[in-house]
């Protein structure tokens, strides 16, 4: 027992010096270094990525006043960026574990695909986006076995996953977007209002205030990241490794199921390439998210200021006349400084150990 409350301890504690592994736990435990250092502490250090976010606000509303500082521009920036921040928040799940899950997005097609197939067809809605939230469990599951129970690396068993996936979304459509059929009753699970804001942003808000609690209030969370900071010396410690990581995959994929239902029900189709193009920005926010709030842990509240960051940068510059190509590259740019970031921490830990 006294093993096990250090154990719980140690997941609010900064992690050994990093070693040569996985690239799925070296990136964990980039992100899980968390420094007091004279230079890294404090407000700008723990709330940077925050204020850039409230900079950039600041920035595109003198640029284009009459765009961007409106109402009507932040409800369509919370309804349309709803989604991409609840996978965010399922890439969050086994990311705290120690692993990635590169399925998400291709589980976010499949089941926008399956869902519009069954209410198509006179399935009830609630009943279908159930099935399509059962189905991306089932994914994870699969994903859970194939990592946890044989030992595939998670990278390319989510991978072949995803490739799987890809192949049903054509089969299953023939190549073609569903969208003769779908119900008004199925739009309306995502696009129906309240105080103004579509019914999407509240699925958003009460997943993320539900993650919230469960990670960070929560036995279940406490183990989920001593499993990611040391997955042998939590086993040691009698936390059930497995579980906790098999469990991050099955989570991870409901979330996506869902998260496919109401894409699905967003823009009241389906196509067989939609769903890999939200990886990118699901991880790249929640590898922001990890650089602030909770420096060097992956955190819902940072993973929704880094959602929303990169939907601003992206929404101004396109207010702004930037290219089509341009939300690709600022996506790719901001993973790519995210992680950096993480990188930088961490060596600058190692440098004065």
């Amino acid at each position: 027992m006294n093993n096990l409350t250090k154990l719980e301890k140690l997941s609010d504690a900064a992690p050994p010096v990093l070693s040569t592994g996985t690239p799925a736990q070296d990136g964990r435990r980039l992100a899980a270094r968390t420094l007091k250092l004279p230079l890294t502490s404090g407000f700008l250090s723990n709330y940077g990525v925050v204020l850039f976010l409230l900079l950039l606000i600041g920035l595109f509303s003198i640029i284009q006043p009459n765009l961007f500082p409106t109402v009507a521009n932040l409800q369509a920036l919370l309804s349309t960026n709803a989604i991409p921040g609840l996978l965010a928040l399922a890439v969050v799940i086994p990311l705290a574990a120690g692993e990635f899950d590169l399925s998400v997005g291709a589980i976010l097609g499949f089941t926008g695909i399956l869902t519009a197939q069954m209410t198509i067809h006179g399935v009830p809605v609630p009943l279908a986006i159930l099935l399509s939230v059962l189905c991306g469990a089932g994914v994870g599951i699969l994903n859970a076995i194939m990592v946890v129970r044989i030992g595939v690396n998670a990278f390319i068993a989510t991978l072949g996953t995803s490739t799987i996936l890809a192949g049903l979304n054509l089969l299953v459509t023939n190549g073609s977007t569903l969208f003769q059929g779908i119900p008004a009753s199925l739009t309306a699970v995502a696009n129906g209002q309240l105080f103004g804001l579509n019914l999407v942003v509240y699925y958003f808000l009460a997943g993320a205030l539900i993650l919230w609690y469960l990670l960070e209030h929560t036995p279940f969370g406490r183990f989920l990241h001593a499993t990611g900071l040391g997955r042998e010396a939590a086993r040691l410690s009698g936390v059930r490794t497995n579980a906790y990581l098999a469990t991050s995959f099955i989570l991870a994929g409901a979330i996506a199921g869902l998260c496919g239902a109401l894409y699905c029900a967003r823009i009241g189709s389906a196509n067989p390439s939609q769903g890999p193009g939200f990886l990118l920005p699901a991880y790249a926010a929640a590898f922001l998210g990890s650089t602030t709030i909770k420096r060097g842990q992956f955190n819902v509240l940072g993973t929704i200021v880094g959602t929303f960051l990169l939907a601003v940068g992206i929404t101004g510059l396109t207010f702004a006349g930037a290219p089509y190509w341009v939300p690709n590259v600022f996506n790719g740019g901001a993973l790519i400084v995210a992680v950096s970031i993480a990188a930088l921490v961490s060596r600058r830990a190692g440098d004065t150990s």
